[in-house]
């Protein structure tokens, strides 16, 4: 009996190390497919290589040619990912990506942005941002965007990683509870990585645009605005999506809704780009006008 006993346990580990070897296999042997390349910018994808992406089912709307992938692991579907090109009337394209992961498994993920050569880069982010609580809606613990990026003749605002997962919010509705934000990242060797892990049952969030001229007319003028929002958390609108920014709701007795967010109509209209925008005419505030109006269409 004792023999048997130790037999079941050596075949425990024997099947224990080769599962082990096997998941390492299919999460982290990983190969980088093209997703993006229009007018000298690439970007790409590096996942695993037992996911795939299947072929894109392509919809044109005014603004907005969104390109829908599902993934799948070993034929099974495990979830989409969505990538909303948005060309704006001043020349500004946004490019909004979301994952989702629908699956049993998590999936490590890295987005990569080529061409970044001899970059010229402003943090939006130089110091923290105040974050005092509002007493309606909480504290909003986001961050500015990751900044601006001069490189290869574009010119680049780049979104932070938001990484969460969907709950109930009131009167059947729902809203995304954050997990993760990123702001941080890296650019080396011309190109920026943004890597993650996504978890069963979240979603991934990020967006860049992409102009032909400078955001701001100078360097004190960029300055100004990245001021102003890391002071004042309710103006800045940093989680963009196709169909408007993801804003701090309002807290209630549940505590899942101190990090929720969603759509408000008001922020949505970003009145406070309309407010800069009449005083300080800029490539930025024009083109967060724009995007507030093609994500209320």
């Amino acid at each position: 009996m004792e023999i048997l006993f130790r037999k079941l346990i050596i075949l425990f580990f024997v099947v224990f190390f080769i599962a082990l070897i096997i998941f390492t296999a299919v999460m982290f042997l990983t190969n980088e497919e093209t997703i993006y390349d229009e007018d000298g910018v690439t970007l790409a994808i590096k996942k695993p290589t037992f996911v795939t992406l299947g072929a894109p089912e392509i919809t044109e709307e005014t603004t907005d040619k969104t390109a829908v992938r599902n993934m799948t692991f070993v034929g099974l579907d495990i979830g989409t990912y969505t990538m909303t090109e948005r060309t704006l009337e001043n020349g500004v394209t946004i490019l909004f990506d979301e994952l989702h992961n629908s699956g049993w498994l998590p999936v490590a993920i890295t987005l990569i942005h080529h061409g970044l050569e001899d970059p010229e880069i402003k943090s939006w982010n130089p110091r923290p941002v105040s974050s005092e609580a509002d007493d309606v809606f909480g504290e909003d613990p986001t961050s500015n965007p990751f900044g601006t990026i001069a490189a290869g003749g574009k010119h680049y605002l780049q979104g932070n990683l938001y990484v969460s997962r969907i709950i109930p919010q009131g009167e059947d509705g729902q809203a995304h509870e954050l997990r993760t934000e990123n702001p941080n990242f890296t650019i080396e060797e011309g190109m920026m990585e943004k890597s993650f892990w996504l978890s069963p049952k979240h979603y991934l969030h990020t967006w860049v645009m992409i102009a032909d001229d400078p955001f701001f007319e100078n360097e004190e003028a960029e300055d100004e605005w990245i001021e102003f929002a890391l002071d004042n958390r309710y103006q800045q609108l940093n989680w963009l999506t196709p169909d408007g920014p993801l804003v701090k709701l309002p807290i209630t007795d549940d505590p899942r809704t101190q990090l929720a967010y969603g759509t408000i109509d008001e922020r949505t209209a970003d009145l406070t780009s309309a407010e800069w925008h009449a005083t300080s005419p800029f490539l930025y505030f024009e083109t967060m006008l724009l995007n507030a109006e093609a994500s209320q269409e």
